[in-house]
């Protein structure tokens, strides 16, 4: 079976990206657990293996073990198919250790009692076209209003605006209360 798929592949001219291909698979293995957990192979260039690696400590020492690196991936996918390893800080895609997407605000449903409040705020509106976008809008408004409470953003204490981060103020008043404060010292 190997043989009739290295005939395949040959007549097809894609025997060398097979096995670029492969080196990309096999990284996890020719890294080893520790470094593998740390960086990815992600893609191959002109016979040039790009590894992503989560810190620029991981980078360097990859770097320095590039020698060692490419000779375990000569081993296994055969000598010439990859002649260097470039490796970078951070990752172009996502793979398997990224969350899960979240919702758009899109996407988010309306319950009933929303409805209804947007369609009597909006029905107000003599002018039909006026209506029908500012029931759009008042939509829009109530989506990412329910997008930010399920996706983790709270409400700042002090004003009421929304804010991403856990702290009790969003930096507008924080700023604020810095200066306040600082007019008194």
């Amino acid at each position: 079976m190997g043989r009739l798929l290295d005939g395949v592949l040959a007549n097809m001219d894609m025997g060398a990206r097979f096995r670029e291909h492969l080196a990309l698979l096999a990284w996890p293995q020719i890294a080893g657990g520790v470094v593998s957990a740390h960086a990815r192979a992600e893609a191959v260039r002109d016979g040039v293996l790009i590894v992503a690696a989560d810190t620029s400590a991981w980078a360097q020492e990859l770097q320095m073990r590039r020698q060692q690196l490419l000779s375990r991936v000569a081993a296994q996918v055969g000598e010439g198919v990859i002649r260097d390893i470039h490796f970078q800080t951070g990752s172009r895609r996502r793979g398997p250790r990224a969350k899960a997407p979240q919702p758009r605000p899109v996407e988010m449903k309306l319950s009933g009692r929303q409805q209804r409040l947007v369609a009597e705020a909006a029905g107000r509106i003599e002018d039909p076209e006026l209506r029908a976008r500012a029931e759009r809008a008042f939509s829009a408004l109530l989506r990412m209003s329910e997008w930010r409470k399920a996706t983790g953003w709270r409400r700042c204490a002090r004003c009421g605006q929304w804010q991403r981060v856990g702290r009790r103020w969003c930096a507008s008043c924080a700023h604020a209360g810095q200066r306040r404060r600082r007019r008194w010292m």
